[in-house]
């Protein structure tokens, strides 16, 4: 389940009034993507804010509007939702605009809640000659005026937040923490799965491919392991990526790869894996990140006894640069298999860790190349001396040998190979480096002078 440690504060308003531009300000970083287009933001995001000796989880929520499709009426259920697990509530509106409909539908939602309501007039450094009386029809009777572009009123707004809440000691980061990304095209069902895990709806889902576009996050216990949580937005190819919104959250998804220790890659099962799924799982690799292959909607697939290993032969073919990654059959809307997925997800991150001595890694070495010696060309013949474990995170070994040029790849996978037999390293990629032993390099610098 998710934590709930610190004091939940939740910004509400309608489409495009700024409520992400002021969440990025009170967090002190760029988390959410701004745009002008409205309904940007789609799923609650979270952060945490320090003021005054008091701490709180700032959520910031989708646009609320009268809008009548199946991700609007998500929307407001999750605005709902959260509004009433909030202990204050921040209605932000447009302050160079009028007051509209949907700003007294998301003022009548906040003061429901019983909780206390602030509303933070935004954009007020364009609101020159604005009625900013006129506000006080929303019956909200605390009113600051503030701008996140230019910072201005935000400390203002912080000390009527803050007013509200008990004293509280800054919580303490898990070092520990496991970051697990959900990363796929649009529409396989990443939010569904982080609903599914999570257990409770906070994602918003629909069949409308994305409907995602920020990268949001969720903390959860699994086990005594912390875990965090980041659904990102569907990445198309990258010809298909439009300017704009989508461009940011391609750049975000990428980004959340980088900050994860393993991804998760959500594929459709009722779809055959495209060349954009080996290319998203290409760019894991090359992170250095551990991978787990999911096939979702595992439930929607017609299938007889055969399908499931005919799907997994084909999958194991299309992903041979990535063979060591374990593949999972799974439903989120059942919950088919999908405790397996942290089950799994924090045995990987263990095997990153993993430090080989050098003495078992040496004689692993010495029976390798005793029995199948590296290749050499004419009068060259390399000759592996030792290796030893340079790196975790993902596990790194450096083989100091002669002629490290005319390793072989094939030799490289070989080397590969019988070291995953011989120590765990299921669901994470394993570098290998080969370079000139000391003593050589100094002869062949001698041997040029």
């Amino acid at each position: 389940m998710a934590l709930t440690q610190l004091p939940l504060v939740a910004i509400v308003g309608r489409p495009n009034v700024g409520k992400s531009s002021l969440f990025n300000r009170l967090i002190g970083r760029r988390q959410a993507i701004t745009h002008d287009q409205p309904h940007t933001t789609r799923s609650a995001n979270y952060g945490q804010v320090g003021w005054s000796g008091r701490h709180f989880t700032l959520v910031d929520t989708a646009g609320l509007s009268k809008a009548d499709g199946d991700i609007e009426l998500q929307v407001r259920d999750q605005i709902t939702e959260i509004s009433a697990a909030a202990a204050v509530l921040v209605v932000v509106v447009d302050a160079a605009t009028m007051v509209t409909t949907d700003d007294q539908a998301a003022a009548r939602l906040a003061l429901k809640t019983g909780r206390p309501v602030i509303l933070a007039l935004s954009k007020i450094d364009t609101a020159a000659g604005a009625d900013l009386e006129a506000w006080r029809r929303l019956g909200i009777p605390t009113i600051v005026g503030v701008s996140a572009i230019h910072g201005r009123g935000t400390g203002d707004l912080l000390d009527a937040i803050v007013e509200h809440l008990p004293t509280s000691a800054a919580p303490k980061i898990a070092s520990d923490t496991l970051k697990i990304a959900l990363i796929g095209r649009p529409n396989v069902g990443k939010s569904s799965l982080v609903n599914n895990l999570v257990g409770k709806q906070n994602a918003v889902v629909s069949a409308t491919p994305g409907t995602t576009r920020d990268t949001a996050t969720q903390i959860i216990k699994y086990k005594n392991q912390t875990i965090e949580l980041i659904d990102t937005a569907g990445l198309r190819r990258r010809g298909r990526i439009e300017r704009g919104v989508e461009k940011f959250s391609a750049l975000r998804t990428l980004a959340a790869i980088e900050q994860a220790d393993v991804c998760l890659l959500v594929m459709d099962a009722s779809e055959a894996a495209v060349a954009g799924d080996q290319h998203l799982a290409g760019q894991i690799v090359d992170a250095g990140k551990g991978l787990i292959l999911v096939m979702n909607k595992w439930d929607a697939v017609e299938k007889d006894e055969h399908t499931q290993d005919y799907l997994t032969a084909q999958l194991r073919r299309d992903f041979q640069f990535a063979w060591w990654a374990p593949l999972v059959y799974t439903s989120a809307t059942q919950g088919l298999h999908t405790p397996k997925l942290l089950e799994l997800a924090s045995e990987i991150a263990s095997r990153r860790t993993t430090q080989i001595a050098t003495g078992p890694l040496n004689r692993l070495l010495e029976r390798l190349t005793a029995a199948h010696p590296p290749a050499g060309h004419k009068s060259r013949q390399p000759k592996i001396n030792y290796a030893t474990q340079t790196a975790t995170n993902p596990p790194g070994f450096t083989f100091f040998t002669t002629y490290p040029d005319l390793i072989h790849f094939s030799y490289k996978r070989y080397l590969e190979n019988h070291l995953r037999e011989e120590w765990d390293f299921a669901g994470t990629p394993i570098h290998l480096e080969f370079k000139l032993k000391h003593r050589d390099r100094h002869a062949r610098d001698g041997a040029k002078s």
